[in-house]
């Protein structure tokens, strides 16, 4: 079995790792992504390093972990998205760089369009670029992706699941935003 792919993934988790513990120390913000990613790394490090065995364990675990601090999570991106709607200015122009990071795309998209149309459009934004990297490395790689089609299956599911997440976010906010007017 070619382990590239798995490093490849390894290398992924270690950055958004970076990213994560950069952003809590900063921000004062929860560790709990930061300690996801670190779980993913270790899973793909062991799957690399170690019989197959024991990284799906360790990956297994780190699902159940994560499906069990779903409702944190979802309470650290509406933080996360709030202190972004009160730093930003509403007539703030989209840099290049704002179609990657999400909070920006996702706050202009929302107001817009609303919150269904808002998320449909960010993962599907997300998806083409996922299948787009997924054309260039079978190109450059044609052994590595052999099993295109399971790439391509779990990543649907994975944007059907932050369209989900991104919409019920959204809503919230704009449910939250009301009630704000409604106090004034």
């Amino acid at each position: 079995m070619d382990m590239t792919f798995f490093h490849f993934g390894a290398l992924f988790f270690i950055s958004v790792t970076i990213y994560n513990i950069y952003s809590a120390i900063k921000y004062g913000e929860s560790y709990l992504p930061a300690i996801v990613g670190i779980m993913m790394s270790v899973s793909l490090l062991l799957i690399i390093i170690l019989p197959w065995q024991y990284g799906y364990v360790a990956f297994i675990l780190t699902m159940i972990f994560s499906v069990a601090n779903y409702r944190k999570s979802c309470r650290i991106n509406k933080g996360k998205m709030k202190r972004y709607i009160k730093d930003s200015k509403s007539t703030d122009k989209l840099k290049l760089i704002d179609l990657f990071t999400g909070w920006k795309l996702l706050h202009h998209l929302s107001r817009k369009y609303g919150p269904a149309k808002a998320s449909f459009i960010n993962s599907t934004f997300g998806w083409l670029f996922g299948i787009l990297l997924i054309v260039i490395s079978r190109y450059m790689w044609p052994d590595i992706f052999s099993n295109i089609r399971y790439i391509a299956f779990i990543m649907t599911a994975v944007m059907f699941g932050f369209y989900w997440q991104n919409k019920k976010l959204l809503e919230s906010l704009a449910s939250d935003d009301d009630q704000q007017v409604k106090n004034k």
